[in-house]
């Protein structure tokens, strides 16, 4: 009987953590840091790809791999700005969410952009990978002047 009472209450503290986690799912303060951690994701796979163009590291083996973790990365990027967010910790200007229209498609332009750089990477040719990286930065650029709020 004790061993029953013991696991009836570890049931319910299980349930009352996982009911916890669930509610604090999603909180503003959470999807802000999901979506900082991503875009920072982002940059360093980017400075990789740079150190590899510049021929400052040479782990050709990663390049693909790089380059796909951004094409990747960035496909998650529109969730990570949902209604709700725009206050807090956050360098994302009200902007994305007055304008969604422009921001998604900065966004998907954004995505091309890293698509053809992981299509350079797969093709191996250097100068190649380097004038789809400089395209993605432009575009990189573009949308945190519109979207992002500058550091002082």
């Amino acid at each position: 009987m004790q061993h029953f009472v013991r696991v009836a209450l570890a049931a319910v503290l299980a349930a009352a953590v996982a009911g916890g986690a669930a509610a604090a799912a999603n909180a503003p303060e959470h999807v802000i840091k999901y979506r900082q951690n991503l875009m920072k994701a982002v940059g360093g796979h980017i400075g990789n790809v740079a150190l590899l163009v510049k021929g400052q590291v040479d782990f050709a083996d990663g390049l693909v791999t790089d380059t796909q973790a951004i094409v990747d990365l960035l496909g998650n990027a529109g969730i990570a700005f949902p209604e709700g967010t725009a206050e807090g910790k956050t360098k994302a200007r009200p902007e994305i969410w007055q304008d969604r229209a422009k921001f998604d498609a900065a966004l998907e332009d954004t995505i091309g952009k890293a698509r053809a750089l992981a299509m350079a990477a797969e093709g191996g040719d250097m100068a190649a990978v380097g004038a789809a990286l400089g395209a993605l930065g432009k575009s990189c650029s573009a949308c945190h002047k519109s979207f992002r709020i500058k550091d002082e």
